[in-house]
């Protein structure tokens, strides 16, 4: 694996990282905020006297869903694509020299086929 690529891979590495540590703190703090289990009248107490972020996750599950939960389930679903990708890629044992020679070998026959089969026609027109 050159330089380069794994420069990538940490760097997507540390991001995927941040993003699923993120996530989780904000969703046990929705969870443990205790706005759950309060009744009507106090989850209306509760989020006046809560009015920052968690608080507006408590108050909105979609949001707090599409922000906190969908997007480390994209990730683990990425990441596995990823591997299966990966798993499945198979390199190649022979160097770029030796791909070369093979495909200049075959070439070389290619070209000595089509002038036998030219040399066939000609005798074959040749002979009516």
């Amino acid at each position: 694996m050159d330089k380069k690529k794994k420069i990538t891979l940490i760097a997507v590495g540390a991001v995927e990282l941040a993003v699923i540590v993120f996530c989780l703190v904000c969703a046990i703090l929705v969870l443990t905020s205790g706005y759950s289990s309060a009744s009507q009248n106090e989850q209306i107490v509760w989020y006046e006297n809560h009015p920052n972020m968690i608080g507006w996750m408590c108050v909105h599950p979609t949001e707090f869903f599409l922000l906190c939960v969908l997007p480390p389930i994209a990730l683990f679903v990425l990441d596995g694509v990823y591997l299966i990708l990966y798993a499945t890629k198979k390199e190649s044992v022979l160097s770029k020299e030796e791909k070369q020679a093979i495909a200049e070998e075959a070439k070389k026959q290619a070209k000595e086929e089509i002038l036998k089969e030219l040399r066939e026609e000609s005798s074959s027109k040749d002979k009516e």
